[in-house]
């Protein structure tokens, strides 16, 4: 049964990460018809939001609510976390390219180990750490690939990274608390709001600029119905089949998709030294998903 979780648990890890692999393709391709980071995302987890609580309704309108308590915690994660993520990932790509940003950004397993192990206690082992190692060798070889000029997108990214792993370990306990859709519908409700917010604070740089022409629309419906709302739903079934540990180090399969995306749709070049810097990333959390699987014995 515990096999069974665990195999139906990374099969969801992987249909999110194809869904939200799909999003940078289709916002770079919105930006360059005008549009920008907060135009795209805005009406991406709005509409999102909607379409959640529309299948809420319709098909879980017997699913329980969860406590008071449990749903702020819900809509805050979405206010504060999912907003600050996407937004600096999508602020960045505006500066770099979407396959080096990717492999930058995946030094957040380690992360959700080191809080694993401040607030649970589970201290991570030497032949765990190793394989992390090897992991942040081709993150810098990564990064010494971005151009000079693109220090603050680099910062983006990595704080965006950080920003993951912490709101990812608090998800991960929330999540179990209550329904799949209700879960997903308060996250994006939330998230919704919380652009929302940052499109009224008094920064000339952070005002959207909204989409002048039918196809930039159509990208955003896109990346709201496959890009959002079927990856969220995806992620949230799999943090109730396993640990948030495991769920970080399965998303390896995200950044190969990311890369071939913005090879084959965007024209990205591919280095040599993309390439290893890439492949020391997947090969490195690859190895540590194969080690942490055994010491949990399985889960």
């Amino acid at each position: 049964m515990a096999r069974s979780k665990q195999l139906t648990g990374s099969l969801f890890v992987v249909m999110s990460s194809l869904g939200f692999a799909i999003v940078p393709t289709l916002g770079v391709n919105a930006y360059d018809r005008g549009s920008n980071a907060m135009g795209v995302m805005t009406p991406r987890f709005t509409l999102a939001a909607l379409i959640l609580i529309a299948i809420r309704q319709i098909f879980a309108r017997n699913e329980g609510w969860p406590t008071k308590r449990q749903a702020f915690t819900m809509f805050a994660i979405g206010v504060f976390g999912v907003t600050s993520v996407s937004l600096m990932y999508f602020i960045a790509i505006d500066s770099i390219d979407t396959s080096l940003a990717i492999v930058l950004w995946y030094g957040y397993p380690v992360l959700v180990l080191l809080i694993a192990w401040a607030v649970d206690g589970k201290r991570p082992t030497i032949r765990v750490l190793a394989p992390l190692a090897i992991t942040f060798v081709g993150i810098a070889i990564t990064a010494g690939q971005v151009s000079g000029g693109s220090g603050a997108a680099i910062a983006l990214v990595v704080g965006s990274s950080v920003v993951f792993a912490i709101y990812l370990s608090i998800l991960s306990r929330t999540s179990n608390n209550m329904g799949l859709l209700t879960g997903a519908m308060i996250l994006n409700c939330g998230t919704a709001t919380g652009y929302w917010l940052v499109s009224i604070l008094p920064f000339k740089n952070l005002d959207p600029i909204f989409p002048s022409s039918s196809i930039v629309w159509l990208l955003i419906v896109t990346i709201a119905a496959f890009g959002t709302v079927v990856p969220f739903l995806c992620s949230l079934s799999a943090l109730k089949r396993i640990s948030a540990g495991s769920y970080s180090v399965l998303t390896t399969v995200e950044p190969v998709m990311h890369i071939l995306m913005g090879v084959i749709f965007l024209n990205e070049l591919m280095t040599i030294n993309r390439f290893i810097g890439a492949l020391l990333v997947v090969v490195g959390l690859t190895i540590f998903t194969v080690l942490d699987s055994r010491s949990t014995g399985g889960h």
